[in-house]
């Protein structure tokens, strides 16, 4: 038998591996990079997308607050705030505008849900959708801007401003000279209210010829406290800027009379920080002095003028509506019993209870009102 022979096998490199091997390794390490950046892209556009909605609720939620302040007022152009409001939200069904912002936009709608039932105001939702425009968000093929949605239930407040008397002082009144102060209606619309209205032993008449008329005439039966509770004046809440100005003097100029004599419909607000400010001319809405104010000349205001101090009125001018002073002594203090912090009434004076003027100046004290426990958040869009 032949003997058989052993064969010795040899492992020998096989040549063409190490190629297919590094593209192994090279897709692997590029599908982990591309997994990574996938993972960051994600990132990175979730939290653009919180904030765009960050900002975007904001310029929602700044949008309402100036809607429920600045909806009734105008600029200096004349030009209402408001560009799509109605005259009387109460007779719409519904009423819009967009606030523009940095960033973005909002979009206003409020809508009638409830008309006004006897003594109980209508009752609106407003909703605000805010836009930002500041990034655009890519995802689906396309891209789009963040939106959020808010919104408040309010009445619309019809209340009027109380009148008690053509002109009412907290800080007493001297009059000198002659003159009319009548609490008589002029416009024929509402009882007579008393003439001149001051706390008990704060009003000197000088002079035989001053002649007030009303229901009463003249009214001294209430000491300061009852007097300052009858004002139906927040004070504290006005000087804090609760009735929006459409002009501040110094910042602003006073309207010139052309502009009142040219628009019988424009009847700002316009709110004086300057001490002993002087009227510079006829017109109407309501003036709201921080400390003193002067009325002089042939100068005349309708409307509702309300004086933190004294108000002094020189030579022969007439005021048609109502007159509030010393309304400071609400915030603090009372007046004194001496002629020092009295309002001072030179010359031929006419102070006229007017209640269309009463109206027609008020209607700047008519808005929205937020209910309490009413604000809703991220509402749906469309």
């Amino acid at each position: 038998m032949q003997r058989m022979q052993r064969v010795k096998l040899a492992l020998k490199n096989r040549s063409g591996m190490a190629l297919p091997l590094t593209i192994l390794v090279m897709t692997a390490l590029t599908a982990a990079i591309a997994a990574g950046f996938a993972g960051a892209a994600t990132e990175y556009t979730t939290n653009s997308a919180e904030r765009a909605q960050n900002r975007a609720y904001h310029l929602a939620e700044t949008a309402l607050e100036q809607f429920m302040v600045l909806r009734n007022t105008k600029d200096s152009l004349n030009q209402k705030w408001c560009t799509n409001c109605a005259t009387d939200p109460v007779t719409a069904d519904s009423e819009w505008t967009r606030v523009k912002l940095p960033g973005g936009y909002a979009d206003i709608v409020s809508v009638k849900v409830r008309p006004a039932v006897g003594n109980d105001d209508a009752i609106f939702f407003i909703r605000s959708t805010g836009v930002d425009t500041s990034v655009k968000l890519s995802g689906g093929g396309y891209s789009t801007s963040a939106q959020r949605t808010v919104g408040i239930y309010a009445r619309w407040n019809t209340a009027s401003m109380k009148v008690q008397a053509a002109w009412l002082s907290l800080s007493g009144l001297v009059k000198n000279g002659t003159g009319v102060i009548s609490g008589i209606d002029q416009c024929g619309q509402q009882p007579p209210v008393a003439g001149v209205m001051v706390d008990s032993g704060d009003l000197v008449i000088k002079g035989g010829s001053f002649n007030p008329a009303g229901n009463p005439p003249v009214d001294t039966s209430n000491n300061f406290v009852n007097l300052r509770d009858k004002t139906g004046i927040d004070w504290a809440s006005i000087v804090g800027g609760s009735i929006p100005a459409d002009i501040e003097i110094p910042n602003g100029s006073f309207p010139p009379a052309s502009m009142f004599d040219a628009d019988t419909t424009y009847w700002p607000v316009i709110r004086i920080h300057t001490n002993n400010y002087s009227l510079p001319n006829h017109g109407h809405g309501i003036i709201i002095a921080d400390s003193n104010f002067v009325v002089s000349g042939s100068n005349m205001w309708a409307g509702i003028i309300l004086v933190g101090g004294t108000l002094t009125s020189n030579g022969i001018n007439t005021v048609s509506g109502a007159t509030l002073t010393g309304l400071n002594f609400m915030i603090g203090g009372t007046p004194s019993m001496s002629t020092v912090d009295d309002d001072i009434a030179n010359g031929n004076k006419n102070y006229v209870y007017n209640s269309c003027s009463v109206s027609m100046a008020a209607q700047n004290l008519r808005r929205y009102r937020a209910m309490p426990n009413s604000w809703v958040d991220n509402l749906a869009s469309w």
